[in-house]
């Protein structure tokens, strides 16, 4: 069960990489765009990794993990537009609710797997804590869907998905170190292409030269937690099912939901919806999450 362990410090790290995202964003007004290519570039720093045993890949295998660094840096950037559009907890979990979904599918399509019926369970009851998870409804008020919020996080939850399943096929093929190396490097071509473009290159250009000494700390900070959290992440994929670690992701929202309000009382960029019902809602979903870790570990 170490894939397990693993996998929960992963989604730790990315909770705490998530609030740092969401300041980046609304309180320093960051371009998702720019932001994205930012992330995209710093994959760069993966050459380090060369003298621990990267090897060179066949040109198939070298597609699909430009392929995977691709998806990675289109998921962040729509993570981030949805990010922009309101509650950090709001918008990473219903990401959430749909990249599992995408996951089994995709797994069961490209890497032909199949789950136990207890694996089966323990995702289900996943899935609804997520779901529940991402419902919004202020006290007084009719529930409201968000349509922006809601297209581009169904879009982050899409390609973090094309990410973990081309991921998890390249962990059949090669070693992690090799992998996660020419999957960095993917997105750090991705980088290279989004700076081209005109249009984009303006945008990056007028963020760059907004004051950055606090944002930059805080990007690097968040680079350095996250890619912490891929790391292990990627471990996880390397021994277990794209669709169980995926699941796990809950644990991340739930994490992200308790940070929020905690730091939002001084932060208003971070703060969250505390109506009655939508705590409880909340609360729900956190108990199922644990029920879902519990049925398990007890396998």
């Amino acid at each position: 069960m170490i894939w397990l362990y693993i996998t929960i410090a992963a989604y730790l790290l990315f909770a705490l990489a998530n609030i740092g995202d969401k300041l980046v964003i609304s309180k320093y007004k960051t371009a998702p765009i720019a932001y994205a290519f930012y992330v995209g570039i710093l994959g760069l720093v993966a050459v380090l990794l060369v003298p621990l045993g990267v090897k060179f890949i066949n040109l198939n295998l070298l597609i699909i993990s430009f392929l995977a660094g691709a998806a990675f840096i289109f998921a962040a950037f729509f993570m981030y537009k949805a990010l922009g559009q309101g509650e950090a907890s709001r918008a990473i979990t219903l990401l959430g609710s749909s990249s599992p979904i995408f996951t089994f599918l995709l797994s069961a399509v490209i890497l032909q797997e199949k789950l136990t019926s207890e694996e089966l369970m323990s995702f289900g009851i996943l899935v609804l804590a997520i779901i529940l998870l991402s419902r919004h409804k202020p006290d007084g008020k009719k529930t409201k869907f968000h349509l922006e919020l809601i297209a581009w996080a169904l879009l982050a939850g899409l390609f973090f998905s094309i990410n973990y399943v081309l991921t998890k096929y390249l962990f059949y093929q090669e070693t992690f170190v090799t992998v996660f190396f020419w999957t960095r490097i993917g997105g750090f071509l991705t980088a290279l292409a989004i700076i081209c473009l005109p249009k984009t290159r303006q945008i990056i250009k007028k963020d760059w030269q907004k004051p950055k000494k606090q944002k930059g700390l805080l990007v690097f900070g968040i680079q350095l937690v996250g890619g912490l959290g891929v790391v292990c992440q990627s471990y996880a994929l390397n021994l277990a099912s794209a669709t169980l670690v995926n699941a796990l992701q809950a644990i991340q929202y739930a994490m992200v939901f308790v940070l929020a309000i905690l730091l939002g009382k001084k932060i208003p960029e971070l703060k969250e919806n505390l109506a009655k019902k939508d705590i409880a809602i909340k609360i729900l979903a956190i108990l199922l999450v644990a029920i879902g870790l519990y049925l398990l570990t007890s396998q």
